[in-house]
């Protein structure tokens, strides 16, 4: 059975550590204004559930004021009309205070959700690597471009879509913020960052880093909202973009409200990943490759690799190696540098897991691993480290998102067979396929139907594109593909040839 570090007394103090602009308003038109209403949220921290600070959550007047201010900052600001490497410079300065903060962010990140801070130390810093990114792709990028024509020629002018409400998030806010964020000032957008309840300062923390930066009034607003507010925010008419990760049920809502208008959207949901383990795969440095990304904090994050599909003739060696690095894995404190695995965020989340371990068990999965709640001291959301054999790709468990540190081991008789159980899913937005031969697990990858497949590992890069196939979304995030989704391509023809020039 997994271990359990001990719970020490909260080590985040938001008073010290957090400004009194960060703590009690919003950044809007390039000011720090105080809430037009006294709405207010409670931050729980997971390992305890006790509460560790109170945010302010904005009304509707207060969203409707950073859309205004974002829509002025687009139709009558410099931002959209500098070139691209005007942007990168203001981008890169923002970079490098963000990176100065990056210590506090991490910090953030395991107050409050939980995460432990192995794993918030070493992805925190990838929200610099994408703003610096996307700075570098928009000081060369072809904003605009020549072709020739039959009667001349025709310019190819990308614009800004225009005002972008960005939507991320709890579970990993200022990674995923930083994909939606670096490609939307690079394009030119002004912007209006919902930041979630559950995690109400990191969006905040990023706009005093774009004001110590210089970017210009009203192309960056900050507000934190809930459902309601979120839901007001997409059905704005000023809004001409909407980027939103999350689960897939908003998000179809989301999608539902864009349509009536054609506002353009990009959607990053849900996932149920598979892991295709073929028969040569060696099974130390295959289980060393994979079990990390199995349940990554707590199996909170949307590439998760959740389903484990391995060949039947080697399921029984697969699960207990598998099983026994679950039971060893130590369960406790976030803040501990010795904790694998943390609370799950909220006591919602925790029961939903729990529940969803039942669903399994009733439906005839084998428990190997796990199985429940963690027995720990205190009121911390702790699930045991899961794991379930004799899955099969009909049961609730290896169809539905947990999110939660749950995994099935599911048994194929053939290759055929794996990429069948594999896109056997709603889902396509990640996946791993694990063998001697990379070639071969190329050609495998190929044929599952997901977004982001990786052969012997998993990686996620700035300038790779990522997002998912089916109910995982739709469009891109990251890369240039992730840039022009935030643009518009306009094309105008010049005839050299049509006698209006004048003599």
């Amino acid at each position: 059975m997994s271990t359990l570090a001990s719970v020490s007394s909260f080590p985040f103090d938001t008073v010290s550590e957090l400004s009194a602009d960060v703590r009690s308003r919003f950044y809007i038109d390039g000011r720090w204004m105080a809430p037009d209403a006294a709405g207010s949220v409670d931050v729980v921290a997971p390992s305890s559930g006790q509460l560790f600070a109170t945010a302010a959550l904005a009304s509707a007047s207060d969203i409707d004021r950073a859309v205004d201010a974002a829509r002025r900052a687009f139709d009558t600001g410099p931002w959209p009309n500098m070139s691209g490497a005007e942007r990168a410079a203001c981008m890169k300065r923002m970079s490098a205070a963000l990176a100065s903060r990056m210590g506090l962010l991490s910090r953030l990140w395991t107050a409050e959700v939980g995460a432990p801070v192995w794993f918030s130390n070493q992805f925190a810093p990838t929200a610099v690597a994408m703003l610096d990114y996307y700075a570098e792709l928009a000081s060369t990028f072809a904003f605009e471009e020549r072709r020739k024509t039959r009667a001349g020629h025709a310019r190819i002018v990308r614009h800004p879509v225009g005002v972008a409400a960005l939507i991320a998030p709890w579970n990993a806010q200022l990674p995923i913020l930083s994909y939606k964020l670096g490609a939307a000032l690079a394009a030119g957008c002004t912007v209006v960052v919902k930041a979630p309840p559950e995690t109400p300062f990191d969006a905040l923390v990023v706009a005093e880093c774009a004001h110590e930066a210089g970017l210009p009034p009203g192309v960056l607003n900050v507000i934190t909202a809930d459902a309601q507010g979120g839901a007001h925010l997409v059905g704005k008419r000023e809004v001409d973009k909407v980027s939103f990760t999350g689960s897939t049920a908003t998000g179809k809502l989301i999608a539902k409200t864009c349509a009536d208008r054609l506002t353009r959207v990009t959607l990053e949901l849900g996932g149920k990943s598979a892991a295709v383990v073929l028969d040569d795969a060696v099974l130390e440095p295959t289980l060393a490759a994979l079990a990390p990304f199995t349940m990554p904090f707590s199996g909170q994050i949307c590439f998760a690799q959740t389903r484990i599909l391995v060949p039947r003739q080697r399921e029984r060696a697969f699960v207990d190696a598998y099983s026994a690095i679950a039971n060893g894995l130590t369960v406790g404190d976030p803040w501990d540098v010795t904790t694998q695995i943390g609370p799950v965020a909220s006591r919602r989340q925790l029961e939903r897991v729990l529940e969803y371990i039942e669903t399994g068990r009733r439906e005839g999965a084998r428990v190997t691993a796990g199985g429940g709640r963690h027995d720990q001291r205190g009121e911390g959301f702790f699930v045991q480290p899961t794991v379930f054999a004799g899955v099969t790709p009909d049961m609730t468990i290896a169809r539905e998102e947990i999110f939660g540190p749950v995994v099935s081991i599911i048994a194929y008789d053939d290759v055929e067979q794996a990429i069948a159980i594999a896109n056997d899913t709603d889902f396509g937005l990640s996946g791993t396929v694990f063998t001697a031969d990379a070639e071969v697990g190329y050609a495998v990858a190929r044929r599952i139907k997901s977004g982001n497949v990786s052969v012997n590992g998993l990686e996620m890069a700035p300038n790779v594109p990522f997002g998912g196939f089916k109910q995982s979304g739709v469009g891109r995030e990251g890369g240039p593909e992730g840039l022009c989704a935030f643009l518009e391509e306009q094309a105008i023809y010049l005839a050299v040839d049509a006698g209006l020039q004048a003599g």
